[in-house]
């Protein structure tokens, strides 16, 4: 009968279907937006965004993290079918003799091991996942941090990021970022963590407020303690918009936000069964951790490399705080009995009501301000090619890699300088904000014209240049220009007038650069004929002299250049 012949029909295995093929659908998506965001470290590189470029590896590391995450749920969804597997493969297995010899065997460190991989107590296989899952960031960190006490090449590029931070900001991202601080300053801290234990408590949820307590308690002591430890000084005054005093790594902020939060997050993960409730929770974390730490960042009072120690050594912590729960929730190791967690969904007011605080309160606890210093100079003894050999030659990118000596170097004040370019129909260039940046990518790729449109920093001594200047071609677009990238060094003339370089080169298109096909301008590899025809342009007198030697090499995205080695040495009036 057809009834009968549906009912003996075999079962598909228990979790197979829909939930693993939604699992491998996210892992390919996260394959995707991996590739995506190694694209955009590679692009932001170039164009040193540094907003973005640390947004971009903060985001790397989450899609990996997802990646690994919808694999490993992927293969365990299925799981009568793999634990059917698994048991027909041990059967075999456990005739070898090799196996036989490793299961009889009476050795200490081999007993020792078996234990560690034991599902049934506490100190078996829970507790060796958490111990290794903790030392991954764990380790990383201590990396990071011998690097940053070493003074090694990283510290190079953390420079380079916080002297652009101030030539990039504008008054609504400094708005921004000043509540995203907020959001892990201690009245917000002290705020959430008040909340989350008293929610808890009254839920009767007691073993879950101490945990939430003491976690926060424990993040706070440990970067207190490592601060001076590391001993690494903060930022200096004059590139910050907020004053702070003590050593700079890692970032108690970034650790508040990536522990305080990390540890409510989970929690409401545990007490949500909504996939999409659980992915927004996740969602909403990540974003308050990445927006602290840009904020540090970004407001001058952090390098980039502390704010990433700090997420790995919160990473850590919040790593080894989930494990222990994890544990207790399933062996009653705590008072005789297990502590599974079910808090209530309450707890997800704790988070909005942070975020809420922190939009109110921000305004009148956080005042972003400039604080300019006077110009370290020093007078060069004259200006003949003995005396400027003291001058930095070479511009650089982000990382630090080299790129075209200096071609021009200028004698005067900066008002000289503008007027000499301005006044021969040369346009300055915008700063390199994120809109303007936006708006030169979409102007040149619709060959438009945009005739201030900032070009891309490069920097010279690890400080990026002060002005830069354009002029349009006869095609009158974007994708063609001459432009002059200007850096005032930290000498002066022997008449106290300021010294300073510059590099130039012609923009003749738009290429696609390098193996990730970077969208950027392309140079004539002729940058002397820059030079004369820039020198020609202003109406100074040809007067040359030798910097360095003559050679060839490549900018920042890859195109070949080649040059005499020497600069125009040009007095302005």
């Amino acid at each position: 009968m057809i009834g009968s012949d549906v009912m003996d029909r075999p079962r598909r295995p228990r979790g197979w279907g829909s939930g693993a093929v939604a699992h491998l659908v996210l892992a390919v998506v996260a394959l995707i937006l991996m590739g995506a965001c190694l694209y955009a470290v590679r692009t932001f590189t170039v164009f040193a965004s540094p907003t973005l470029f640390l947004a971009a590896i903060f985001l790397l590391v989450v899609f990996i993290g997802v990646l690994v995450y919808a694999l490993l749920r992927a293969l365990t969804l299925p799981g009568a079918m793999l634990r059917s597997l698994g048991a027909s493969a041990w059967v075999g297995l456990e005739s070898n003799q090799y196996v036989v010899r490793f299961r009889t065997t009476g050795s200490p460190w081999v007993r020792w091991l078996r234990n560690r991989l034991r599902l049934d107590t506490p100190t078996g296989l829970w507790l060796t996942a958490t111990i290794v899952i903790t030392a991954i960031p764990l380790g990383n960190f201590l990396n990071l941090a011998f690097a940053v006490a070493a003074h090694g090449a990283l510290t190079q590029v953390d420079q380079r990021i916080a002297n652009l931070m101030p030539t990039i900001r504008t008054d609504g991202e400094t708005a921004f970022f000043a509540s995203a601080t907020m959001l892990a300053n201690v009245e917000t801290l002290v705020l959430v963590t008040a909340a989350a234990v008293i929610i808890l408590w009254w839920k009767r949820e007691r073993f879950l407020a101490g945990a939430v307590l003491a976690t926060v308690l424990l993040q706070e002591g440990l970067y207190d303690a490592i601060k001076p430890i590391v001993g690494r000084a903060r930022p200096d005054a004059s590139l910050a918009l907020l004053v702070n005093t003590g050593p700079s790594f890692p970032s108690g902020h970034v650790m508040r936000a990536t522990v305080a939060y990390g540890i409510i997050a989970y929690v409401l993960f545990k007490t949500f069964r909504s996939r999409a409730a659980r992915a927004a929770t996740v969602a909403v974390y990540l974003l308050i951790a990445l927006l602290v730490g840009l904020s540090r960042v970004y407001l001058g009072v952090h390098y980039a490399t502390d704010v990433w120690g700090s997420m790995l050594l919160g990473a850590a912590v919040l790593a080894a705080v989930v494990g222990f729960l994890e544990i207790a929730a399933r062996f009653p190791i705590v008072s005789g009995r297990r502590r599974p967690v079910a808090p209530g969904r309450l707890l997800a007011v704790v988070p909005a009501l942070g975020i809420a605080f922190a939009l109110v309160a921000a305004p009148f606890l956080v005042h972003p301000e400039d604080h300019p210093a006077p110009p370290r100079t020093q007078a060069l003894p004259s200006l003949d090619t003995a005396s400027l050999s003291r001058l930095p030659v070479y511009s650089e990118t982000l990382t630090g890699d080299r790129m075209e000596p200096a071609s021009f170097v200028f004698v005067g004040t900066e008002d000289e300088l503008v007027h000499a370019f301005e006044g021969r129909g040369w346009d300055r260039a915008d700063r390199s904000t994120l809109a303007d940046t936006l708006r030169a990518v979409a102007v040149g790729f619709q060959g438009g014209q945009y005739r201030t449109a900032p070009v891309t920093p490069a920097f010279m001594a690890s400080e990026p240049e002060a002005i830069a200047f354009q002029q349009a071609t006869a095609s009158n677009t974007l994708r063609q220009r001459h432009h002059i990238r200007i850096w005032r060094s930290s000498y002066t003339a022997p008449d106290g007038r300021a010294v300073w370089e510059a590099t130039a080169s012609f923009d003749d298109g738009i290429e696609f650069a390098g193996a990730a096909k970077i969208p950027t301008h392309h140079i004539d590899p002729n940058v002397d004929a820059e030079r004369a025809y820039i020198i020609g342009s202003l109406g100074y007198p040809e007067h040359l002299v030798p910097l360095t030697t003559p050679q060839m090499g490549h900018n920042g995205s890859g195109d070949e250049f080649f040059t005499d080695g020497k600069a125009e040495l040009v007095s302005l009036q």
